[in-house]
């Protein structure tokens, strides 16, 4: 088979060989045609171009892959999204890949019966592979390799170019750190109250009292959760230390030690009063009457920071501020004392280090550290050079270790008072069960029975720690707000498959035009229908034998004819 030149005038054509089909079996008549330059409209030039268009769309494809990698998904400036952009690129790769693609596979049938007898329904199988899948399939199962091979394994690779080339994408979210004044909790280097009443003669005695701190130590003793009051638009982390004053609480059972040493008067059908002392120093007292009333809870509590004019200064004990003494017991129906318990708490002076500090929501948390000063008393008093209401307890600044400590203080007044409100009957008081008439009753309802005292004074050093971090003397500690934002990634990997397939595209648009100059016998059919019109089968001989037509002369008379099928 071969095709003719549209321009006879420029390139004729000759038959070298002539021969009578009808006695002449062993020979054939061949027409040998002029090649044009490479990118003449005469040949490739569509081919060409849809190939170099898919290469320059992928090309397009990785730059906005590799634009966008690593990259938050709200880089993406485009009018439509960038999946819907990716997949309307590849779409328009694969439909201009596979236009030069099919050219060449159409082309290569004409190669394939020129180059020796061939079955007739290979046509057909060539012609199935330029339009699809199954037809590629057909022709790499059914007909000998050759250069159209490369074109069968290009369409079925097509298949996969879309899939591969979107699998590249991948958005997943990632949490975006921001510096952000709205996300704070609170710390404090210092505390004071008002270090005088209305009347200028007042002493330290009189110091008026701080409600919220009353109240902080309520809600710790009565076991009242509350929330911490900082802020954070979402979610908030913190990655600085902060050190703020505080409190801690310490108990001991001290029963046996304290019992060994208690005193009793009366009688045992008159009323009987028992006095005892704990080891740190705390008075303890009870009564019974028999069949009558019996003491099941007592509480009181002694300062260390009362001020001596014969020995200013702070005592020996500090930083040690208040200590108790609690008495509990359980009296049966018949009035006899049983699980008699006596507990000795502490309450001391000191401050924390809070690291790793996160919020979401409304949870906070952050680890909390007791400072270790690297002594058994940092802090001392500085006198104002009047009274004692007006000093103050402080520390220097230093560095612990690792740990920088900054200057810490608290007024003089301000720990007075809260020493006299533990010594106060709200805080200070009995409770008698039976015949008796009980006036102060104090916090002996939360703190009487078999309540886990050192818990219950822990949370209370804990709700007052956390007052003074958000009280008079708060300072803000400003974090970072985590945003959780969609990311790009771009997994490479993947891209291999589209890339291999533009490669081989690439390779079967240059071995097919190579080829098809060099085969200067065989028009340039390619995949056009109407060039079947231009073959003759010879039955008798086997062969297609052309009518010497180019692929313009052949659409040109299909213009003109007009055909019906019978």
């Amino acid at each position: 088979m071969a095709g003719v030149d549209s321009d006879p005038k420029a390139h004729p054509y000759e038959p070298t060989q002539i021969s009578d089909v009808d006695t002449e079996p062993q020979t054939t008549a061949t027409t040998e045609y002029k090649r044009h330059p490479l990118y003449s409209p005469k040949e490739w030039l569509l081919e060409s171009i849809s190939s170099i268009l898919a290469l320059f769309l992928l090309i397009g494809i990785a730059i906005i892959f590799s634009y966008m990698d690593n990259k938050p998904l709200s880089a993406w400036r485009g009018g439509i999204s960038l999946n819907a952009t990716v997949s309307i690129l590849t779409t328009a790769c694969t439909t201009a890949l596979m236009h030069g693609v099919s050219s060449f596979i159409g082309q290569s049938k004409w190669l394939h019966f020129k180059n020796g007898p061939r079955k007739l329904t290979d046509f057909e199988t060539f012609d199935g592979a330029s339009r699809g899948v199954w037809g590629s399939i057909m022709m790499l199962t059914t007909v000998k390799w050759n250069i159209a091979t490369i074109g069968a394994f290009i369409t079925i690779l097509r298949l996969t170019f879309s899939p591969f080339a979107q699998q590249v994408v991948l958005i997943n979210q990632r949490p975006v750190i921001s510096s952000t004044d709205t996300a704070s909790f609170g710390y404090a280097h210092n505390y004071s109250v008002g270090a005088q009443s209305g009347l200028a003669n007042s002493g330290i005695q009189s110091i008026p009292q701080d409600p919220d701190m009353q109240s902080a130590i309520f809600q710790g003793l009565y076991g009242v959760n509350t929330s911490e009051p900082f802020t954070c638009p979402g979610e908030c982390r913190w990655t600085d230390s902060y050190i703020s004053i505080g409190f801690k609480a310490e108990c001991r059972n001290v029963t046996q030690e304290t019992m060994q040493a208690a005193t009793c008067s009366g009688g045992k059908f008159s009323l009987q009063r028992c006095n005892m002392t704990t080891p740190g120093g705390i008075n303890i007292s009870t009564r019974y009457g028999f069949t009558d009333l019996a003491t099941s809870y007592y509480m009181n509590a002694t300062s260390l920071v009362k001020f001596d004019p014969a020995n200013p200064g702070l005592r020996d004990t500090f930083p040690e501020i208040a200590r108790f003494g609690i008495y509990r017991s359980s009296p049966d129906y018949n009035f006899i004392m049983r699980d008699i318990n006596i507990t000795e708490c502490s309450l001391f002076l000191t401050a924390y280090e809070y690291t790793g500090a996160k919020a979401n929501g409304s949870d906070f948390s952050a680890n909390r550290r007791e400072v270790d000063f690297g002594m058994k008393n940092p802090w001392a008093l500085l006198p104002d050079g009047r009274e004692s209401k007006f000093q103050h307890v402080y520390t220097n600044e230093t560095t612990s270790g690792d740990t920088h400590i900054p200057a810490l203080g608290m007024s003089y007044a301000g720990l007075y008072a809260v020493v006299n409100f533990f010594q106060s009957t709200t805080m200070a008081t009995e409770w008698v069960d039976g015949n008796y008439d009980n006036t102060n009753l104090g916090v002996a309802a939360t703190l009487s029975g078999d309540v886990d005292l050192g818990d219950r004074f822990n949370k209370m050093a804990t709700a007052m720690t956390n007052y003074l971090r958000y009280g008079p003397n708060t300072q803000p500690a400003h974090g970072e707000r985590i945003q959780s934002e969609p990311y790009v990634s771009i997994r490479w990997g993947y891209f291999i498959v589209p890339i291999v397939t533009e490669g081989l595209a690439i390779l079967f648009a240059i071995f097919s035009i190579l080829s098809n100059r060099q085969s200067r016998h065989v028009p340039l059919w390619k995949s056009s229908t109407l060039a079947v019109l231009a073959c003759e089968h010879n039955e008798r001989l086997g062969l297609l034998q052309t009518t010497g037509k180019d692929l313009n002369e052949i659409e040109d008379e299909a213009k003109k004819a007009k055909v019906a099928l019978r």
